[in-house]
């Protein structure tokens, strides 16, 4: 059976590597920006893609990062960007 779905952007697969790869990740859109090679608003498109997805939420301080319900309950590694 096929399905159609929406395409998925590289950027925004790159940043849910990141986020993957550090689970307690702190990221701010002109990090993820710089990051990326790319402008803040695109940045910010494909963390917000994240958001919707239920992927990523934003913190207080206005930085993106894993939602409660994504983290495992491995050691804390936080890091930030």
């Amino acid at each position: 059976m096929i399905t159609l779905a929406e395409p998925t952007d590289l950027d925004t697969l790159r940043i849910r590597h990141e986020f993957l790869a550090v689970p307690a990740l702190h990221a701010s859109v002109d990090h993820v920006a710089a990051l990326l090679a790319a402008t803040p608003r695109h940045a910010r498109t494909a963390l917000e893609s994240l958001v919707l997805e239920g992927f990523l939420e934003r913190a207080a301080d206005g930085r993106y990062i894993r939602t409660r319900a994504a983290l495992s309950t491995g050691p804390d590694r936080r890091a930030s960007v």
